[in-house]
């Protein structure tokens, strides 16, 4: 495709996505919730507060003037109370203009509270700027990129709607089942039919099935000793099966992103290299993954310490030990990490020894 036409497509999303920030601001009216915006502000003085533990915090009460966007009271003002706290641990400050979800606190629906923000420019915008960056730097590419994740998404929120059906009680297949999906829809559309797609798809499930094999067995000799499910956040039932379906989702991510880069590359060696000899691939093969199972490790390991940091600091200010903290905070998602780790680095001679049966080089 041309570049005066990529510019063209460009420009149209870029239209599209102003227009969509504009809808966001005035689509009040699409909620059956009521919505406010804020429209004054007045922040009284900041307290200090100390407790039992010797924990401080400064929390600061607001005067809010909330003007009512959509239900029957559309265009009248109310006034009502925040209180909010500089750590912002479970609560925050509102500002002027911003839209919010309201509910009201008597039948004459004359006095209201503040539920939440209304989020949803937000969440246009960033999802525009990644679609803008993506069709501005890899074009096709990003557009390919683009139309995966749509795709894994429509799968995902049907694979929830059928374990809703089920109750739960199939859960672990319906969610072996979609592993399978997002492997080969994945594969398929940033890949191609090519070989390299079928190394990667097969590297990609083996590698995560035989992690999940292992972590299976280590529970079995274990007992499950020391796993508590009802540490698995927001869940108010079956929390062992929910746990067991993130760690198989949550190992294919990582082992898909090496399976892929693995097998580029050996193919473009294949390509430019016919006459390579298949144990030079094989140690190709070797060599890459060496390098990269380093980093996807660490990136495992710091998205873990990100997803579980501000709980286990709250659980720490409390006067709770290093080891209650880590039990109920940390252990679930270590363990997820480990059994992402030992698949990452099982899936490296997989890979290897897959592309050498099927990218070729000389025997």
């Amino acid at each position: 495709m041309s570049n005066k036409r990529w510019w063209w497509i460009l420009i149209v999303i870029l239209m599209t996505g102003a227009f969509a920030l504009l809808v966001t601001r005035v689509n009040a009216g699409w909620y059956s919730q009521p919505v406010g915006q804020i429209t004054a502000v007045h922040n009284g003085a900041a307290k200090k507060n100390t407790d039992e533990h010797g924990n401080t915090d400064m929390q600061t009460h607001q005067t809010l003037t909330v003007k009512m966007l959509n239900s029957a009271q559309r265009g009248r003002s109310f006034t009502t109370g925040n209180t909010f706290t500089r750590s912002g641990a479970v609560d925050q400050p509102y500002r002027t203009g911003q839209q919010v979800f309201i509910t009201w606190q008597n039948n004459t629906h004359t006095k209201l509270s503040i539920t939440n923000q209304k989020r949803d420019t937000v969440i246009v915008l960033l999802a525009w700027l990644v679609v803008v960056m993506l069709m501005a730097i890899l074009r096709w590419r990003g557009a390919v990129a683009i139309f995966s994740v749509i795709a894994n998404v429509c799968l995902f929120l049907i694979a929830i709607q059928l374990e809703l059906l089920q109750y739960g009680a199939s859960m672990l297949w319906i969610f072996a089942i979609l592993t399978v999906l997002f492997t080969i829809v994945t594969l398929l559309l940033i890949l191609g039919w090519k070989r390299q797609f079928v190394v990667a798809s097969v590297a990609t499930l083996a590698g995560t099935f035989i992690a999940y094999g292992i972590f299976i067995l280590v529970l079995h000799l274990t007992g499950e000793e020391g796993l508590h499910y009802e540490a698995v956040a927001y869940t108010v039932q079956q929390p062992k099966p929910i746990f067991w379906a993130s760690i198989m989702i949550g190992a294919l991510g990582a082992i898909m992103d090496e399976t892929s880069d693995i097998s580029s590359a050996l193919a473009q060696i294949v390509v430019e290299t016919p006459t390579v000899h298949r144990w030079q691939l094989f140690r190709s093969g070797m060599n890459i993954g060496r390098e990269i199972v380093g980093p996807l490790i660490s990136i495992l390991f710091m998205i873990f310490m990100a997803d579980t940091f501000p709980m286990a600091v709250l659980y720490l200010d409390n006067g709770n030990s290093f080891a209650q903290t880590f039990t109920w905070t940390m252990y679930l998602g270590m363990v997820q990490s480990l059994v992402s780790a030992i698949g990452i680095v099982i899936t490296v001679p997989l890979t290897s020894i897959l592309s050498v049966f099927w990218l070729g080089g000389r025997r």
